[in-house]
């Protein structure tokens, strides 16, 4: 008689912000105390992917989508075969993983510290292959929120329920001839969002912006994009669509704003010059204006210059977009005001990349910076006039 097949046993290997998950056994006796991912057996009439999911609901409490194969079979000590899986949280903002069955902790390991726990003897190999695939990828510096990496010519970042809204957005506006825009690839194994990386010199970890990042060529650049983004932007379907700020519908007067035109989201060529705006997160229906103004604040207002340079950099922005300057200034305190909210709300709703923020203290320091653009307002106003 031909020999049954193996029993087949189903892994998943989640990966969320750049960290997998691990689970300690706590029965059977003979496992317990040992880490492995997440899983169990596939049942009669089952699909391994079905199975995946069955086991993930069953152990963690939480629904994953199911990526690539890390590694190859592996044959467990009692003759079954192991598979592992790529998977993602499919509500990365969502309830997080729990230890309910079988499990009695669970840890998210960074890549680089995927040895730091005693895997069972028949994970092991597959922990070797998974740092195999993630070795690969290069930490890209720059951006505020975290968790980009290059593979080749592509960057891999993690995705959201926004990202297939900024995905279509993205492609309406390469197809629109909008320039220094990143190209969409969609989703990778890992269930991470792939683009087409852009070289050029960003502004990375530096603590300070350098001074090539707000030159008068620059805030030009930067304005003129603006204009001809929201030029196109505001053709963009009105429907409803999820964006990281919620469920909105483009409204009268708005267009499809970055909202987050920074120093730390611009790529410039070798002549310090605008090449491409990057980390489009948090793209969502606005009035232009905010996208300008917040510009205006971050690569103009926020650097303590004299109100005469203030004045003639923002001047700069404004008249590059078409728009009146002092018109600018008096919104930047409004639209600071508004990104403290979205990042508290976003935090308190379990928005991880959001919290980042609040944990390095953005929030205040942004009220604090407005507090000092509004004791100044009268003297920059003055100054524009001039």
């Amino acid at each position: 008689m031909p020999a049954a097949d193996p029993q087949v046993i189903v892994g998943a290997a989640i990966v969320a912000d750049g960290r997998v998950l691990a689970a300690r056994r706590c029965a059977p006796s003979l496992l317990a105390g040992g880490w492995e991912f997440p899983g169990g057996k596939v049942e009669p009439g089952e699909t391994e992917a079905q199975a995946l999911v069955r086991e993930c609901q069953e152990e963690l409490g939480v629904t994953v989508r199911r990526g690539a194969r890390v590694g190859a079979d592996v044959r467990t000590a009692t003759g079954a075969v192991l598979r592992v899986w790529l998977a993602t949280l499919e509500q990365p903002d969502g309830p997080q993983p729990q230890p309910l069955q079988d499990h009695d902790a669970l840890a998210w390991l960074p890549t680089d510290a995927l040895a730091s726990v005693s895997w069972l003897p028949a994970d092991w190999p597959v922990v070797h292959a998974l740092a195999d695939l993630l070795a690969s990828a290069e930490a890209l510096p720059g951006g505020r929120v975290g968790g980009a990496v290059r593979v080749g010519d592509t960057v891999r970042r993690p995705a959201g329920p926004w990202t297939p809204a900024v995905h279509d957005l993205l492609r309406h506006l390469v197809a629109g001839g909008v320039a220094g825009v990143p190209e969409p690839l969609g989703l990778d194994g890992a269930g991470r969002e792939v683009l087409r990386f852009v070289p050029g010199q960003t502004m990375g970890d530096a603590p300070s912006v350098p001074v090539e990042f707000c030159s008068p060529g620059l805030v030009a650049d930067v304005g003129a994009w603006l204009r001809r983004m929201h030029a196109v932007g505001a053709s963009f379907p009105a429907e409803p669509r999820v964006w990281r700020r919620g469920l909105l519908a483009r409204g009268a007067g708005q267009v499809i704003c970055h909202h987050d035109v920074s120093a730390h989201n611009l790529v410039l060529d070798g002549r310090g010059r605008l090449r491409a705006v990057l980390d489009w997160d948090m793209a969502a229906p606005g009035h232009p204006l905010d996208d300008v103004a917040f510009a205006g604040w971050q690569l103009v207002l926020r650097h303590d210059l004299d109100p005469q340079q203030e004045a003639a950099g923002l001047g700069t922005l404004a008249d590059a977009y078409g728009t009146d300057p002092l018109g600018v200034l008096d919104r930047v305190a409004p639209r600071l005001r508004g990104a403290v909210a979205v990042m508290r709300r976003g935090a308190a709703a379990g928005d991880h990349g959001l919290a980042r923020l609040l944990a390095a203290g953005i929030p205040e320091a942004t009220e604090h910076g407005v507090q000092r653009l509004l004791g100044r307002r009268d003297d920059l106003a003055r100054a524009l006039h001039r």
